[in-house]
Formats: C-alpha cells, sequence, structure tokens
C-alpha cells in the first residue's frame, strides 16, 4: 500500500520515500518490516538490505499456513530458516502465532501445528514477533511447551484480557501496542495494568490505525495532513503510517498518566533489549 498498490492493482504513485520522511521527522530511527509468508519474507528481506533503517522478519501468518501444505513443508521451512539466517537485517521470526479470528482463511488445526513447527524455527534463529487473536489457551499451551527453548519477543497488537497479558508477562512475553490495542475501555485498563518493562510500541501499519470511534482517539495531540483521496505530500486517510506511532504514545502516556518522553524512551530500550541487543 505504500507503493500505491491495492490488491495488485496500482491505485496511485509510490510515495515510499515520503511514508518513511514522514516518520523520520517525527523520530523514527529503526523500522521493523514483517513477513507474511516466504516470498514476503524474501522481499521485505530485499527492502531492508536498502536502508540502514530498515529491518525484516521472517515468517509465515497463520491466516496463510496453508502456504506450508501448498509446497513442500519441509523444505518450506528450511527456506524460511535459510532466511533468517541473515545476521544483518533478519531481526525476527514472524509474524506468526494463531488467528482464530479468521479460521476461514486457514484451519485451526493447520494453525495449530505449523505454530509450533515455527516456534522451532525461533528456537534455532531469532526472536518471536507473535500474533494471537481468539486463541488464547490454545496460544499459551504452545508457548509453555516450548519455554526452556524460546529466546524471547514479543506478542503483538495485544487486545487480550487482564488474564491474558498475566499469562504472558508470567511467560516473559512483552505485548505490544497498537491502534487496535486501544480501542475500549477494556483495552485501557489493560494497558495499565502492564509493567512498563513489559511493553512495546507500534503501528501495524498499513492497518490497525487509531480510529475515531476508538475510546483511546481522545488522548491523540499530533495530526497530520490527510485526504480522503491520495494527494502528494498528504497521508492518506484508513491507511496507517509509521509517522503515527507517535498517536499510540499520546495515547499509551496520557492512560497510563506517564510523561511520554520518558515513557518513549522505556519503550525503546524495552525494543532495542530484545531485537536489537547488539547496538
Amino acid at each position: 500500500m505504500f507503493r500505491g498498490i491495492y490488491r495488485r492493482v496500482q491505485k496511485h504513485q509510490d510515495d515510499f520515500r515520503d511514508v518513511i520522511q514522514r516518520a523520520v521527522q517525527i523520530g523514527v530511527k529503526k523500522f521493523m518490516i514483517t513477513g507474511g509468508n516466504l516470498q514476503d519474507s524474501g522481499d521485505v528481506l530485499h527492502s531492508a538490505q536498502t536502508n540502514d533503517m530498515f529491518f525484516s522478519t521472517v515468517g509465515c501468518h497463520p491466516t496463510r499456513y496453508d502456504d506450508f501444505e501448498k509446497n513442500n513443508p519441509h523444505l518450506y521451512f528450511i527456506e524460511l530458516l535459510n532466511l533468517a539466517e541473515n545476521k544483518g537485517r533478519v531481526v525476527a521470526i514472524g509474524e506468526y502465532g494463531l488467528d482464530f479470528d479468521r479460521p476461514q482463511f486457514c484451519p485451526k488445526d493447520t494453525q495449530l501445528k505449523y505454530f509450533e513447527k515455527q516456534v522451532e524455527l525461533s528456537e534455532q534463529t531469532k526472536p518471536m514477533f507473535l500474533c494471537c487473536q481468539n486463541a488464547h489457551a490454545e496460544f499459551l499451551g504452545i508457548m509453555k511447551r516450548n519455554r526452556d527453548w524460546c529466546v524471547g519477543g514479543v506478542v503483538h497488537s495485544f487486545d487480550g484480557t487482564r488474564e491474558a497479558v498475566a499469562a504472558l508477562i508470567d511467560l516473559d512475553l512483552p505485548v505490544g501496542f497498537s491502534g487496535c490495542s486501544l480501542k475500549t475501555e477494556v483495552n485501557l485498563e489493560v494497558l495499565k495494568s502492564i509493567p512498563r518493562e513489559k511493553l512495546m510500541i507500534e503501528t501495524d501499519a498499513p492497518w490497525c490505525g487509531v480510529k475515531s470511534t476508538h475510546i483511546g482517539s481522545k488522548c491523540v495531540k499530533t495530526s497530520f495532513p490527510t485526504k480522503k483521496e491520495w494527494e502528494n505530500g498528504h497521508c492518506l486517510k484508513d491507511r496507517n503510517e509509521p509517522c503515527h506511532i507517535i498517536q499510540i504514545l499520546e495515547i499509551m502516556s496520557a492512560v497510563r498518566d506517564e510523561d511520554p518522553l520518558e515513557l518513549a524512551n522505556i519503550l525503546c530500550n524495552n525494543t532495542t533489549k530484545v531485537f536489537f541487543p547488539d547496538t
């Protein structure tokens, strides 16, 4: 979408450089570009090799686990592993986990099988970039079975309960908050309950932007010139961008009653510790 392409159709000109520049102007230093399957993972690794600020993940999203069985599952795993072993630009395995909100894209039993298989990939290489949608019990079961082998990570765009987050923290897994994590009063109460050293921040762009219907939107102070139809130099309505991470920070700091700059430094340190330990 940052190349102007929607469902394989070019809708407007490529504005990728503008998107990155807007993020840099509000203080973004690093970009983690996520892979959704083997092809995506190769593509985002290539992108990560074009800019010192860019880093990538390697993995297969739960809605696309059928890719394993459309190919040779063992060979698919080995090819993911080969990509993951890049020492310079690949910083995590993912995005992977369980997404039981959308079983129409991949059956639950297939998701369970290849989630655990990719945990094995993480054991051999990198930290985990995880998702858990409406699958808390099953997700926890797999993580508990493999906890002795995991090398850290984050459960991203978290929107679960206080009980769920407590269980994740017990497994030493931080949680990441995006716009999708800040929709309801319950979400905000969960945010308040999390120790600051177990928090991360993200946009999950181009998805998961803060909407006016989200309860957290009342805390947003920063806005960007935005158009309903694409126009050069403007954000596009309903397309989330990396620059919008400042809005997530504003909500998080207001809800937790913390100084934004102090919280930003803590969130940055938490992320660096997990994904960039050598910097």
